[in-house]
């Protein structure tokens, strides 16, 4: 019976927020003692003994892009080896200095292109993805490195300065931002906004702060835009700039605002190796009166009108509203075109996600609520049609049919339907405000 051996290293990045010098260093060695059967061991230890080792995940991939192990967090920890068969294999590895706040997909449903998901009411963590492919012979001892990059950015220092006195109420919002990313480095199409509540600093007259911690995020979504909302008890004041360059991975965001003068962001970035070796520092400046965009905003009111859309419901306390598309449609007749038309309507800005079906609730609280179409019509972006209606209960496909006209209207719901193309498909789609 020959032995194996197999020698694995990676450096990984630092745990320490404050302490960016600090770094973890992962060595991971692989014996085998049976001839179908190895062992892949992990050794960690730092350079530095005030710094904790990164959090990790490792999962193996055969030829077949099957998931054949997985290394747990614990046996990274405690250095338990994994035994698993040798051969050509492919290592995706993931990071984090707080693993608990996703729910990793497990071994029997992985793949490269799963979806690495939040726990419920969890915030983003750092995040660092690394994947190698490497094939391990009967004999020999072989050694691959992996280079794990930090997919995330990382907003840390955000004040605005001057703000007048009757501000009761102070938000920095950014986006779009990737909402999403798959074990394989790549994002999915959904989007979401960093929204950032500042506190009235009691000591600095006209300062306001954040003071929570680190806010950690995907990349842009293209060039992304920072907006200051400023609230009265009357009325809210937005200001706008467009950021001429995305913000992108392994980048500190440091955003100072003066309103007296106008709005000025600077953005000073950290970029490199997952070590944070030195500095690389970008800084916008700008002036109000020429390219910030004031408005008044009003806030969306379930039944109400909101940037030409009919609100379906609001969300006070979580500041998220749900929308209906402007106009129906027919001809969905399957899953595969259902999917098709969902994903090509154009997204209204800040939206949470991707257009789907109402819920049952929804449906019947639209068409129960929302003018009916009828010759004194004037607007239709906020008006219904007598019809059958797509929405889901419970996950699976159903309808609602509306009857009747504005003096007189009648609902019948169906909980399990199929498609027909006379049905009407008009979609909702959360956003944020």
């Amino acid at each position: 019976m020959k032995k194996q051996k197999f020698c694995y290293a990676a450096v990984t990045a630092c745990v320490g927020l404050c302490s960016l010098g600090s770094c973890t260093q992962e060595e991971m060695a692989y014996q085998g003692e049976e001839e179908d059967i190895s062992k892949l061991k992990v050794i960690t230890r730092t350079d530095d003994e005030s710094s904790k080792p990164v959090e990790g995940k490792i999962y193996i991939f055969n030829q077949n892009n099957v998931c054949i192990d997985t290394i747990s967090p614990s046996a990274l920890r405690d250095n338990t080896p994994t035994r698993t068969k040798p051969g050509t294999v492919k290592l995706i590895a993931i990071g984090s200095n707080d693993l608990s706040v996703y729910n990793l997909p497990n071994k029997s449903n992985v793949t490269d292109s799963s979806i690495i998901k939040l726990n419920n009411g969890r915030a983003l963590a750092d995040l660092t993805l690394g994947t190698t492919t490497t094939t391990l012979e009967e004999g020999e001892t072989t050694q691959t490195d992996i280079t794990i990059s930090r997919e995330v950015i990382c907003l840390k220092h955000l004040t605005a300065d001057n703000i007048p006195d009757d501000i009761i109420g102070t938000e920095i919002m950014v986006g779009p931002m990737y909402k999403n990313i798959k074990l394989n480095g790549k994002y999915t199409n959904d989007v979401d906004t960093i929204r950032i509540a500042l506190q009235k600093d009691p000591n600095e007259e006209g300062v306001w702060v954040y003071k929570g911690d680190s806010i950690f995020s995907l990349p842009s979504k293209g060039n992304p835009s920072f907006i200051l909302r400023l609230k009265t008890s009357d009325t809210t004041t937005e200001y706008t700039y467009q950021l001429n360059r995305p913000l992108t991975k392994n980048h500190f965001v440091k955003l100072d605002i003066d309103f007296r003068e106008g709005i000025k962001t600077y953005i000073a970035s950290s970029l490199s190796n997952p070590v944070w070796e030195g500095t690389d520092s970008i800084k916008y400046q700008y002036q109000k009166e020429d390219i910030s965009k004031e408005v008044s905003v009003t806030h969306p009111e379930a039944g109400g009108r909101y940037n030409k859309y009919y609100v379906v419901s609001v969300d006070k306390s979580k500041r998220t509203a749900v929308l209906l598309r402007r106009k129906g449609a027919s001809g969905v007749t399957n899953d595969s075109v259902l999917n098709a038309r969902l994903n090509s309507i154009n997204r209204p800005e800040w939206s949470i996600g991707g257009w789907r079906l109402p819920t049952i609730d929804e449906c019947k609280s639209i068409l129960s609520t929302a003018r009916i179409v009828d010759e004194k019509s004037v607007d239709l972006n906020y008006e219904v049609d007598p019809g059958t209606y797509y929405c889901t209960k419970d996950g699976k496909l159903a309808t609602v049919t509306l009857k009747g006209n504005n003096t007189k209207r009648t609902l019948t719901e169906n909980d399990n339907s199929c498609y027909s193309a006379d049905y009407i498909f008009r979609p909702v789609i959360e956003i944020s405000y």
